[in-house]
């Protein structure tokens, strides 16, 4: 772990601005943006992709960041509450307390933070990991004195890593020159201090609770490898799931932990195990014909999940609540024939939906309850032809979607279900697997 002025690796450049106003609160915690905004010129580029640039401005305000997909969180109906007790409104602090506790589920510390330039040290102190490696859902501080960022420091919202570290998108609350106080940027590795928006002094991972992780399947060779960890790297376990030319199923089958197990298509019986890894089928019963699309899901809220499986030939659902041979509880049709289908808790209300997947289209369809009608979500994310995969990224109750790309190994995921740009892009997997998602360290 590394404290408040921990060394830093890596300089992004930075531009001196303020926050719009703070609430003189003495009790609450604040950050306090240097008041030079009109002394340095504007180093952010329009376009992201200039790597020149050390930074660039994805969105600025409120309603323009959602509407362009860059979601604000609804901060601006929420924000003269306080969180984590940081003083309220156009403040960097509140707004990050807010999009961690309620987007990213990460439980209140049972201690005052401090100012902006505080975090770092209060939480490592407190035993939370700090260092200096980037993370969707961490955040990015800087120290006070740092360029730009006056004597209190700043905080912001880590959206999105880049391949290798190379960038950041962050969230971020309390800027003078933009509408709201609020924008997204992306800041580039590499660039020395002394510039606007440098790279962050420190990266505070609070713990996510609930959060999904990826996998997959090698259906040539009967094998999976999972990995605890949404980035590039090894797998973190590797075990042989059946024989050859089965199709993985993940699910919570006991009600306490991730398990996975198989289906085998030949034959239409389902086999699984209670835990990655494990040798033994907790259950192994038959449900439905051979050659359908196995499904796993808590179709009735009661915290375990039961089975199901999609036939392609008529887009039809059937959906069992036991894992036991016996016939499907709901059985319905959602969306035409041939779709690739999804399974989600899309509202976070403690029942799975079901949705679908158009590859030719790269459009997704969800739905939360489990009967024939209009799509409750209908969104493009990714290009055509893609591989789908569901899974809480952000941790918390709620699903959210992602896919995977075939052609080179890497995945995109979205922390949301509205099109706009993924939280996680990273590789991990080649050629022709099956992706697989789960709460491995649960």
């Amino acid at each position: 772990m590394s404290h408040g002025h921990a060394a830093r690796r890596r300089r992004g450049a930075s531009r001196p601005s303020r926050g719009k106003r703070r609430l003189p609160r003495a009790a609450l915690q604040l950050c306090v943006i240097a008041a030079a905004a009109a002394v340095f010129p504007l180093a952010a580029s329009a376009n992201p992709s200039v790597s020149g640039a050390p930074s660039a401005i994805l969105c600025s305000g409120w309603a323009a960041c959602a509407g362009a997909g860059y979601d604000s969180y609804d901060y601006g109906s929420n924000a003269a509450q306080s969180y984590w007790e940081m003083s309220p409104g156009d403040e960097c602090t509140n707004y990050v307390a807010y999009v961690e506790s309620k987007v990213f589920h990460a439980p209140t510390p049972g201690y005052l933070l401090g100012n902006a330039g505080q975090w770092a040290a209060t939480a490592a102190a407190n035993g939370i990991v700090v260092n200096q490696v980037p993370s969707v859902g961490a955040v990015a501080e800087w120290d006070g004195g740092t360029f730009g960022m006056g004597p209190l420091g700043h905080v912001a919202v880590v959206e999105k890593v880049g391949p290798a570290d190379s960038y950041i998108d962050i969230s971020q609350q309390n800027i003078y020159t933009d509408v709201d106080g609020y924008d997204w940027t992306r800041i580039n590795a590499g660039f020395p201090a002394g510039e606007w928006e440098e790279w962050p002094s420190n990266f505070i991972h609070f713990p996510i609770k609930g959060q999904d992780y990826v996998g997959w399947y090698d259906s040539s060779r009967g094998v999976v490898e999972l990995r605890d960890s949404l980035s590039t790297g090894p797998a973190s376990s590797s075990f042989r799931l059946g024989n050859p030319g089965m199709i993985p199923l993940v699910g919570n089958w006991a009600g306490d932990a991730t398990g996975i197990g198989y289906y085998d298509p030949r034959t239409g019986w389902f086999y699984l195990r209670s835990a990655p890894g494990s040798r033994r089928s907790a259950r192994a019963f038959r449900f439905g014909p051979p050659g359908m699309i196995p499904l796993a899901g808590d179709w009735d809220g009661k915290g375990t999940d039961g089975v199901g499986y999609y036939d392609p030939r008529t887009g039809t659902f059937h959906l069992r609540d036991k894992l036991s041979t016996g016939p499907a509880t709901y059985t319905f049709a959602f969306g035409p024939a041939g779709m690739i289908p999804l399974v989600g808790n899309w509202d976070g209300k403690g029942t799975d939906g079901v949705g679908y997947y158009n590859p030719r289209t790269g459009r997704f369809y969800l739905r939360n309850s489990l009967s024939p009608g209009r799509p409750s979500y209908a969104f493009s994310f990714g290009l055509p032809g893609m591989i789908p995969v569901v899974g809480n990224w952000a941790g918390g109750p709620a699903t959210s979607v992602g896919y995977y790309n075939p052609r080179t190994g890497w995945f995109h995921l979205r922390s949301r279900l509205t099109r706009g740009p993924a939280s996680y892009s990273f590789r991990f997997g080649s050629g022709d697997v099956i992706p697989l998602a789960g709460d491995w360290l649960g």
